[in-house]
């Protein structure tokens, strides 16, 4: 997930899924398992005004061993969309004892990325790691990195429909699996194409992503 310094990354979006900004109604708010316990939750939250969508993210995971800390991560982030395009990001991410902040806004080069390994020119129609939110971002070859900065590769294959509980009620979702230089595993989206569903792999850890609301 590192950047480079001054680099571009002409490639990049791809994706035959059309970007479709959400709105409210389509706020998640998922919680976070680990071997069958929750150890926290990760939050989507959507707004709109003047012609822009503010998606804001949220995570927060910690996992204890009586009164010790084994793992600790923090998340939020903020990013401003007009007419399918990123227009800025700024996010804080806690984790290892290190806080990173990663500050990003659209220029005539394309999205100037701004981090702790300096900046990063990204395509203009660039998505972030935090764009779970559409099945699009699975069809990038990279994404901007929202938690460390620069760009990752992306590779993912959709696999098929399949039945699922969500919010206790069976639905219709397509997988597609995936993996990141930090995060591999499985996504579900709705026919709306909304995130419902996630098991990932980060760390060693397997953990599981169930939909609230």
């Amino acid at each position: 997930m590192a950047g480079a310094a001054g680099c571009f990354i002409p490639r990049g979006a791809r994706a035959a899924t059309k970007i479709l900004m959400p709105d409210a109604a389509a706020n998640r708010r998922f919680s976070v398992l680990y071997q069958g316990n929750k150890i926290g939750s990760h939050t989507i939250k959507y707004s709109a005004e003047t012609g822009e969508t503010l998606v804001e993210t949220k995570i927060s995971l910690l996992v204890k061993a009586g009164i010790f800390t084994v793992f600790s991560f923090r998340h939020r982030s903020a990013e401003t969309w007009r007419a399918g395009r990123l227009v800025s990001l700024r996010s804080s991410t806690y984790e290892h004892d290190t806080t990173l902040i990663v500050e990003g806004t659209a220029t005539p080069e394309g999205f100037r990325v701004d981090s702790r390994g300096g900046p990063f020119i990204a395509p203009a129609a660039t998505l972030t790691s935090n764009s779970l939110w559409t099945p699009a971002v699975l069809e990038q070859d990279f994404v901007v990195d929202a938690q460390h900065g620069g760009v990752i590769g992306v590779s993912a294959r959709k696999v098929g429909v399949e039945d699922v509980i969500v919010a206790g009620r069976q639905i219709h979702a397509m997988r597609y699996s995936f993996i990141t230089p930090y995060l591999a595993g499985a996504i579900w989206y709705s026919q709306e194409d909304l995130w419902v569903r996630g098991e990932f792999e980060r760390d060693g850890a397997k953990i599981q992503y169930e939909l609230d609301t």
